[in-house]
């Protein structure tokens, strides 16, 4: 593994240690409102799809703005989010309701939040980028024809 491979997954087990807290955080507040409903699991998902969204085109004005994005994004994003929980609770026997509202809400509410924080952080990378600019330090994609 080349030095900079090291570092950036230094970065990530980091970032993957943050989300980890923080998904515990969401679980221990949010718990079970409905019977076996994980509420937790649905909150997370969704928060981490717009955080996520925002990560995707943030303007981060860093000298490795791709290691910020593999830190926050593959690491703590990577972390916070789950999908596995989802997938287990609708093979783990029938699903019960409670699953299929936490597949609902997390790939729904997942996929409107995503695009919500694609808005955010377009907003902000033109909102630093002078008109004409040659974006240096940020992702190249534009991304507004996929919004």
């Amino acid at each position: 593994m080349t030095p900079s491979r090291r570092r950036l997954a230094a970065r990530v087990a980091l970032g993957g240690a943050l989300g980890t807290s923080a998904r515990l955080l969401v679980d221990a507040l949010v718990g079970s409102p409905w019977g076996t409903w994980d509420a937790g699991v649905a909150v997370a998902n969704v928060t981490g799809a717009f955080f996520l969204g925002i990560i995707a085109l943030y303007p981060f004005r860093r000298r490795h703005p791709h290691e910020v994005r593999a830190f926050a994004g593959t690491g703590v994003m990577g972390a916070y989010t789950t999908f596995s929980a989802l997938n287990l609770a609708m093979v783990d026997g029938s699903p019960r309701p409670e699953a299929v509202l936490g597949l609902l809400v997390s790939i729904g509410g997942g996929c409107v939040a995503a695009w919500l924080g694609l808005r955010v952080g377009l907003s902000a990378r033109r909102a630093v980028e002078a008109p004409g600019e040659v974006p240096g330090s940020v992702d190249p994609r534009d991304g507004e024809e996929d919004l």
